[in-house]
């Protein structure tokens, strides 16, 4: 190898130094601990990565092919390579090569093509994630953008790409650097000065300029792009995360990339092979453990407002989930998997008899514990909880008007026995609503991180495979909501674009075609004609006919008779029903309309239910009133839920005029 030049057996010598200048890097001082160092510091890297594209680009992206350009070795490779199906990893040192290749062998990495820029050359393939750093100041500025520019044609989705673009090191430095590039002799004299290996070459620290980096983005076509600066002693450097703009293709399937692709990837978890391998006791027993090894139950308790990060989405997610479960007061809801009862909690407050339900005992308690923390207002239902044994929901047949499962679902290893249990309990026409994530979820670098640490189920959900089990548990309809998080912030004039169509509206589908990928926020209807009475205000009709007493005298009670027909869809409840219970009401207005008394009095109408069509005959007695000229509005109200004239039921007012004796 004498025959090498300088870099290339340095670089053999050397390989972490070659890196990462530090001295504790060099063969001679190199420990367990510090190699340790260097490639963690690798991970770290790959984790921040992925989780600005996460947070910037695409909540969901993954990647099944990943480009690490100048791999050196591998000490970003082969995190990368725990996150895909395949990397390629390119170096035009050999000696980078084989030493990445015996590393990645030490770490039982067994997904990486190790090449040469030549051999890369003729492959032509695109990649989901191209990523180039710490390589491009190494090169002079024009082979560093001839480089910049053959790589983002290599880029399928994500590019990042790390260069300088600022060198605030002193005059004399730079000139004596350049003496160094071209005297060996005088390079190695400063090495012996500087305490560095004597025949370690001089690592050239190019600085682009950032409008001409900008220009090459633009020509390829990315309108995506996000910036990160750092400072690197005396040299600034700044890393470019570009984003090819997504092309509309058809819809994502809902088979899991799992069933399609067989994985090779080391240390992968195989979802269905963990479930295959796993009894439903065992996950019982997991769940009790994180529950109970929790050090404190405070972030769990404040739920939905435990961070400001979290909130949003939670709330928006929510929102979705029960505008679909189209909930009244009163209906028994069933919260599948409540974990620490913050779901629970809102729907007590929303007037629902509710049934917290999980695995864990210690979860249930701490359900118990946020309706301590955080009493409902007003006078609700307790909640009722149950321990789930993960096979058999221990409710009567025909029970429950809604079930809602909220980031639960996709924890059960056995779903279509799941829903087999929901199609079992639910009355007719009752509603299972869902807010999951997709098909892709246990490909997911969080999923695949929490199931290899914790030992938790991560699992896919695959509506089409739910659906056919769905309909034979008696389910005969499924609604997918289509929403996106964050909203999809725009200009005043960008909006006026979206409503017209334009450019706006199809960045907009794609932000929320991506948002989606691996999003399932649906609802499963029963089969049957739900029941429908008083607490739901759509359905409140009614027409009402008053007759007074003539004439009104000053100071005497007003015996109404009232004959009021039921012309909705909807059973009226009987008046004594705390919440939807039908009564009937005056408004009492001056002679020119303006309020005097919105709730001149309500009343009773009937002790039974009363049907559509049905009509009821009452009497009841308003308050006497002063001389002069009124307005009284009748109206029927349901206890707790709403006045019908809000919901567009007509009303009947007459003109009352009281004369003097």
């Amino acid at each position: 190898m004498s025959g090498e030049p300088a870099a290339e057996r340095f670089a053999r010598a050397e390989p972490l130094f070659s890196v990462l200048t530090s001295p504790r890097y060099l063969r001679s001082n190199l420990t367990p601990r510090a190699s340790a160092d260097f490639f963690d510091s690798g991970e770290a890297y790959v984790a921040s990565t992925m989780e600005f594209i996460h947070s910037r680009f695409d909540r969901h992206f993954t990647a099944e092919a990943i480009l690490e350009y100048g791999c050196g070795p591998g000490r970003l490779a082969i995190p990368f390579a725990r996150r895909a199906n395949r990397v390629v990893a390119v170096d035009r040192s050999n000696a980078m090569l084989e030493s990445a290749a015996r590393f990645a062998n030490d770490f039982g990495v067994r997904n990486i093509e190790f090449q040469t820029p030549g051999d890369f050359a003729r492959s032509g393939e695109r990649f989901d994630l191209v990523n180039c750093h710490l390589v491009l100041q190494r090169v002079p500025r024009d082979e560093g953008l001839a480089i910049l520019r053959m790589l983002l044609a290599r880029v399928g989705e994500v590019g990042v790409f790390h260069l300088p673009f600022r060198d605030r090191s002193s005059a004399l430095s730079r000139v004596t650097r350049r003496i160094r590039q071209r005297s060996g002799i005088a390079n190695a004299a400063a090495n012996l000065l500087l305490r560095k290996p004597l025949h370690m070459p001089l690592i050239p620290t190019t600085v682009y300029d950032t409008n001409d980096v900008l220009a090459i983005f633009s020509e390829a076509g990315f309108e995506s792009l996000q910036v990160t600066t750092a400072v690197h002693d005396t040299l600034d450097t700044v890393t470019f995360f570009v984003r090819r703009r997504a092309v509309l293709a058809p819809a994502v399937s809902d088979k899991p990339r799992s069933e399609a692709t067989p994985d090779t990837r080391t240390g992968w978890v195989d979802v269905r092979q963990l479930i295959a391998g796993t009894p439903i006791e065992e996950w019982n027993r997991r769940a009790e453990i994180y529950f109970s090894g929790l050090p404190t139950w405070e972030h769990h308790l404040m739920k939905p407002f435990s961070t400001p990060d979290e909130t949003p989405g939670l709330l928006m997610n929510l929102a979705v989930v029960l505008q679909g479960l189209r909930i009244t007061p009163g209906q028994t809801v069933l919260d599948f998997g409540a974990g620490t009862g913050w779901l629970s909690r809102i729907l007590t407050q929303l007037g629902c008899s509710v049934i917290v339900l999980d695995v864990s005992e210690t979860a249930l308690r701490m359900a118990e514990a946020t309706f301590r923390e955080i009493p409902v207002i007003g006078n609700r239902p307790e909640p009722a909880y149950l321990q789930f044994d993960g096979r058999t929901i221990p409710l009567p047949d025909e029970s429950v008007d809604r079930i809602v499962s909220f980031d639960a679902f996709h924890h059960a290893p056995n779903p279509d026995d799941v829903i087999r249990e929901f199609g079992r309990i639910l009355k007719p026409g009752g509603i299972a609503g869902f807010a999951e994530p997709g098909p892709t979820h246990s490909q997911a670098p969080q999923s695949q991180f929490e199931m290899r640490t914790y030992g938790v189920l991560e699992n896919d959900i695959d509506l089409p495979a739910l659906w056919e089990t769905a309909q034979a548990a008696g389910f005969h309809d499924l609604k997918v909501a289509a929403f996106n998080v964050p909203a999809f912030h725009v200009s005043l004039n960008e909006f006026q674009d979206l409503l017209a169509g334009g450019q706006t509206y199809a960045r907009w589908a794609d932000s929320t075609r991506d948002y989606l990928r691996d999003v399932r926020d649906f609802f499963l209807i029963k089969r049957g004609t739900e029941v429908l009475d008083s607490r739901r205000p759509e359905h409140l009709r009614a027409s009402i006919r008053v007759e007074l007493p003539a004439p009104v005298r000053p100071d005497e009670p007003i015996v109404c008779r009232a004959a009021i027909t039921n012309i909705g869809a909807a059973t009226w409840l009987p008046s004594s029903d705390d919440v939807g219970g039908v009564w009937v009401g005056a408004h009492l207005f001056d002679g020119g309309g303006r309020l005097i008394e919105f709730e001149h009095g309500q009343f009773p109408i009937s002790s039974a239910p009363i049907q559509p069509d049905e009509t009821v005959e009452v009497s009841f007695t308003l308050g006497a009133l002063g001389p002069g000229r009124y307005k009284i509005e009748f109206d029927c109200v349901s206890a707790h839920v709403a006045w019908f004239g809000q919901t567009g039921s007509r009303t009947e007012t007459l003109e009352v005029v009281v004369t003097s004796r």
